[in-house]
């Protein structure tokens, strides 16, 4: 052998071992974590839908509701896409009249199958099928956001207002399934990322008092139904100055107790802090803080003991001189609580 083959074999030499190496510090290396690789290298080479590549709406989350406000394709048209390497199709729809827009779109392939529908009336519905088991989140109008997971044929329904209370309530192998569908077809929402940082502020919150006065909360509702104008007007503009955060105790409020007068000017509260523009970290956690229901799920928590416990004595802070005397075991059930007001 040469000296300059010599040579050669002992850079290979040493190339491989610098190779070993390197895979050994990321853990890939002598078949440890083969599985977790090839499967990010198969979500890799997943087939990126078209309605994400077009941009042709573009999602996001307003208020705890899915909307699209950027609409590029204002004009009907149908479009189907094929995929010989992949043996997969995808088809697009939308139908455009003045006043109306509807879209509706599908890839099917081996692996999986995505279905998305929205129109402005506020239905939006997307749903992910991976063999017999599948995950659905649907939207209509201003009526809870449901989300079905079906999984070995068993199906399991959540629902709230919100969609960060949807995904909340949800256990985590489920909520992964939700989030996972979201970021195929609308990654735009960045949600994963939103609850996440969401939910570390409200646990910082948990730890300490609640910031609201519930008693003197109660006082100014009952200030709504006086019979001198001045002194409703009064009670509504020290609701107002409470914030945003009113919201979310307003939203688990038992109107049927309250009188025409104290409901409307409460809902007109309510609207007058709807959020206009995206939803961010601070106006998550400002709609959550006073929020019972999200309170009454940190507090059945099965794994972290201190958030239960903080979580129970918020609970009781809101609920504090409820007329109804609500018990622990009431708290805490799965049904979300009404608050009494009067």
């Amino acid at each position: 052998m040469s000296t300059i083959d010599k040579a050669d074999v002992w850079i290979s030499f040493r190339l491989v071992g610098v190779i070993l190496a390197f895979q050994v510090c990321l853990g890939i290396g002598l078949g440890q974590d083969s599985t977790s690789v090839s499967a990010h290298v198969n979500s890799e080479s997943a087939i990126t839908p078209f309605i994400v590549k077009s941009a042709w709406l573009k999602f996001g989350v307003y208020d705890g509701r899915i909307m699209a406000k950027d609409i590029r394709r204002t004009q009907s048209r149908s479009l189907t896409l094929y995929h010989d390497e992949q043996e997969a199709k995808e088809h697009l729809v939308v139908r455009t009249i003045p006043g109306k827009y509807r879209l509706k779109y599908s890839l099917i392939a081996p692996e999986e199958t995505l279905e998305l529908e929205y129109d402005i009336n506020g239905v939006f519905s997307i749903r992910r099928k991976i063999g017999e088991d599948s995950v659905q989140l649907r939207q209509n109008g201003t009526d809870p956001i449901k989300v079905v997971v079906a999984r070995s044929g068993v199906y399991t329904e959540y629902s709230a207002q919100r969609l960060w209370l949807v995904l909340l309530s949800m256990s985590e192998l489920d909520r992964q399934a939700a989030i996972t569908l979201m970021e195929r077809l609308c990654p735009r929402t960045h949600v994963s990322l939103l609850l996440d940082e969401s939910l570390a502020g409200l646990r910082r919150l948990a730890l300490r008092p609640t910031q609201l006065d519930i008693t003197n909360v109660r006082l100014l509702v009952g200030m709504l139904d006086d019979e001198s104008f001045n002194v409703r007007q009064q009670a509504d503009r020290q609701l107002r100055s409470l914030g945003r955060p009113l919201v979310g105790l307003l939203e688990h409020v038992d109107y049927a107790e309250l009188s025409t007068e104290q409901r409307i000017r409460l809902r007109l509260i309510a609207k007058h802090f709807q959020v206009v523009q995206r939803d961010s970290v601070d106006t998550i956690v400002a709609t959550l803080k006073w929020n019972p229901q999200f309170w009454q799920m940190m507090a059945r928590l099965e794994t972290d003991q201190l958030m239960v416990v903080n979580a129970q004595r918020q609970l009781q802070q809101l609920t504090v001189g409820d007329a109804g005397g609500q018990a622990s075991e009431t708290l805490m059930a799965s049904e979300p609580i009404l608050l009494r007001l009067r």
